[in-house]
């Protein structure tokens, strides 16, 4: 079921326009959509909810949200949810390429969350982890715990593999413990509380 549709494409990421507000990916989720007779794969790097309006923020109404629906039906029509995402790859011939696809995405194009075995694919390797480093704009001490902890999740939250992946992460952000540290902190926290 689409959760979402590409509004904006920009070589390694897209925007989408929510398909409800009440519904809208959040960071670390895992999401697809069909290029041809591909199948392609990306990760929520930050969601928004903004007016449609070019006046700006919406304005507080200060409401319960059964009385907003009866009061304001007409919301759902004026503020609008979004969410950007990267690509980690595609699916071709039941295998994970871990690459941008060999034709451009398209706009219009219907999004949905992944299936378990589709986040198990775009996990194998550490390079999912890489790709999320260097994108441009992504807060990686919030996504990347969250993105750890779906893979995590989709393993039958098996530790050892947040093992590996969090060594993996270290070379990856050069040892850098002061980018390592919260990373790590948040991670252990959601998979303790979880």
């Amino acid at each position: 079921m689409a959760v979402g549709e590409i509004i904006d494409i920009s070589f390694t990421q897209i925007t989408c326009e929510a398909k409800d507000l009440d519904n809208i990916p959040t960071a670390g989720q895992f999401i697809r959509f069909e290029l041809d007779n591909y199948k392609v794969l990306g990760c929520v790097t930050r969601y928004d909810v903004g007016s449609i309006s070019q006046e700006g923020y919406p304005r507080a109404l200060w409401k319960t949200p059964e009385e907003l629906k009866r009061f304001y039906p007409q919301l759902e029509q004026i503020l609008k949810g979004y969410f950007k995402c990267i690509i980690l790859g595609f699916i071709s011939n039941g295998k994970f390429i871990n690459c941008l696809p060999d034709r451009s995405i398209r706009l219009h194009t219907m999004v949905e969350l992944a299936d378990k075995n589709d986040i198990l694919l775009a996990t194998q390797s550490s390079l999912f982890l890489n790709s999320v480093i260097k994108a441009k704009d992504v807060d990686v001490v919030e996504v990347i715990p969250w993105i750890l902890y779906f893979a995590y999740s989709a393993r039958e939250k098996d530790y050892e593999y947040i093992e590996h992946m969090g060594k993996e992460l270290n070379a990856y952000l050069k040892y850098d413990l002061n980018l390592l540290t919260p990373i790590i902190e948040r991670l252990e926290n959601l998979i303790s509380h979880l």
